[in-house]
């Protein structure tokens, strides 16, 4: 592997506590194989941000994250908000200790934390798409890249959900997302939404999810994307229109194993550009990455090959960019 200076940035609370208590060994691991690196523990939310880009500032072109699907938003963000270098100039490595780890399936890496670490020595990059979006929070447009998927309707209510049971409990793990998806599978209704993908109306009328991103899986394993390209160029959208909750019921293991358009409620698009609009003022929050964002008009656009990612062994790019490891 290249002499140059490498930046782990390790979220501590990733994966229920796990990451912390797993870094002696990750470290001995990147020490025995001659990585020159720094690594700087999360203190807090978006911290991760600002670690990526002071870093880049101080010359680092080199990160590997070492936690969930949050901090590698994060860090995806530190890189595309800063202005000193292209973002093809990073390179970006994942060590997959978190909650849901739903990015890594796209691009083959390993869930298992020794086989992800080799898979960072080999360094099989890619250049790989990133998607960014638009949101309302309180009035104010802001913005957010993304390098998985983004969520409205159920999920984004999931998310939202969860999100305010960790802030009373002070937990977060699969069992307090998985009751947050019982609650909003029992009492969500669906939100009333105007869809366009470049341009043209793909779709209007009530909706119970809609997924838009690069990755496949969302929500700890749901393969809502199943046809999904991460380096094609184009977003993937999946959206079910309303289901009864009967139905949905005997057919949810169908939506996690990657069947959801065997549902006749189920629509499959693709395309560069993204527009949601509300139909009414009852409408969905958004969530990209598992983070949750803010309210429609969304805009979507996409950025291809804009991400330097070192990915699996057994990943075939879509566009033949990737690049051998230095002798």
């Amino acid at each position: 592997m290249p002499s140059n200076r490498w930046m782990i940035i390790l979220n501590p609370i990733a994966g229920g506590g796990k990451t912390a208590l797993m870094w002696p060994r990750i470290s001995n691991f990147f020490l025995e194989k001659n990585i020159v690196f720094e690594c700087v523990f999360t203190k807090h939310k978006y911290h991760a941000v600002t670690i990526t880009i002071e870093a880049i500032r101080e010359g680092i072109r080199n990160f590997i994250v070492i936690g969930g699907d949050g901090t590698f938003h994060e860090v995806i963000n530190g890189i595309f908000y800063q202005q000193d270098v292209p973002t093809q100039s990073i390179t970006l490595g994942i060590v997959p200790i978190g909650t849901g780890n739903d990015f890594v399936y796209a691009y083959k890496i390993p869930t298992d934390y020794v086989k992800a670490m080799e898979t960072i020595i080999e360094q099989h990059t890619v250049l790989t798409d990133v998607g960014w979006v638009s949101f309302q929070d309180f009035g104010i447009e802001r913005s957010r890249y993304f390098a998985n998927a983004a969520g409205m309707g159920l999920d984004a209510a999931v998310i939202r959900h969860y999100e305010k049971v960790v802030e009373q409990d002070n937990k977060r793990g699969k069992t307090q997302y998985l009751n947050s998806l019982l609650h909003q599978f029992l009492f969500y209704r669906p939100k009333d939404l105007r869809v366009l993908i470049d341009g043209n109306v793909f779709y209007e009328g009530p909706v119970l999810t809609c997924s838009i991103g690069m990755g496949i899986c969302i929500g700890s394993g749901m393969k809502a994307l199943p046809l999904s390209i991460p380096d094609d160029g184009l977003f993937d959208v999946t959206l079910v229109g309303p289901l009864n909750k009967i139905s949905l019921a005997l057919r949810i293991r169908d939506f996690i194993e990657g069947k959801v358009y065997s549902f006749k409620e189920a629509h499959h698009g693709r395309g560069k550009t993204v527009e949601v609009l509300p139909n009414s003022k009852n409408t969905t929050f958004l969530e990209t990455d598992g983070e949750l964002m803010g309210t429609p008009p969304f805009v979507f656009r996409i950025l291809p090959g804009s991400l330097r990612l070192i990915a699996g062994k057994d990943f075939v790019p879509f566009v033949k960019n990737e690049t051998a490891p230095e002798p």
